[in-house]
């Protein structure tokens, strides 16, 4: 049996969504990362940093959401939203980790900074500063995508979740994608999937 720790919100939502999209039978443990739920002893010793999402896969255990989307879909994937050739999987692992190099900590502090916090520990300053940094990877992004409607080899996969999971707390956050109008499409299509509106209960 899997079972996942994590909830929806935090990044347990971009492996939530992969278990949805290979309608996976699994276990979900909602852990809250701003709950003291996380120091546990019995989930230090799945994830000693404390952190989420942790997914046990019988005697295997593994962190970091993106290493167990990777590990979710080479196991049981039956090579769906993954791709054959080489080069398309050195993309797979290029738009994955430019989503979380280049974008994941703006997103976050969106989002944190305009949903989650307090008012009084909200920071706009924070939020300007990642309202910048995002211009010039959108731009990026949003050139790539011109003629696309997904990531790699014209075929929905794990890289449009990672990635679309990421943005996803910039549109939480209340970014406006208006002037990256292919940004703005390539993650209305992936966040309309039917799996994606199961896991956050749209």
């Amino acid at each position: 049996m899997i079972t996942l720790y994590g909830i929806e919100w935090s990044r347990a939502k971009y492996v939530l969504f992969t278990l949805t999209e290979l309608n996976l039978d699994f276990q979900h443990v909602k852990i809250n990362p701003f709950e003291e739920e996380k120091n546990a002893p019995e989930y230090l010793k799945l994830n000693p940093l404390g952190q989420v999402p942790t997914l046990v896969d019988g005697d295997f255990v593994l962190t970091e959401a993106m290493a167990i989307n990777f590990y979710l879909v080479r196991k049981y994937g039956s090579e769906k939203l993954w791709v054959d050739r080489l080069e398309d999987e050195a993309l797979i692992y290029k738009w994955t980790f430019f989503a979380i190099t280049q974008l994941e900590s703006a997103c976050v502090d969106l989002i944190l900074h305009r949903k989650v916090f307090d008012e009084k520990d909200r920071d706009i300053k924070i939020i300007q500063a990642a309202e910048q940094k995002l211009i010039k990877p959108l731009s990026v992004l949003n050139e790539y995508l011109a003629d696309k409607d997904f990531l790699v080899a014209n075929q929905f996969t794990v890289a449009d979740i990672n990635l679309a999971g990421v943005l996803s707390y910039a549109q939480g956050g209340e970014y406006d994608f208006s002037r990256f109008s292919n940004v703005a499409r390539f993650l209305g299509a992936i966040l309309s999937r039917p799996a994606y509106k199961k896991v956050v209960g749209g």
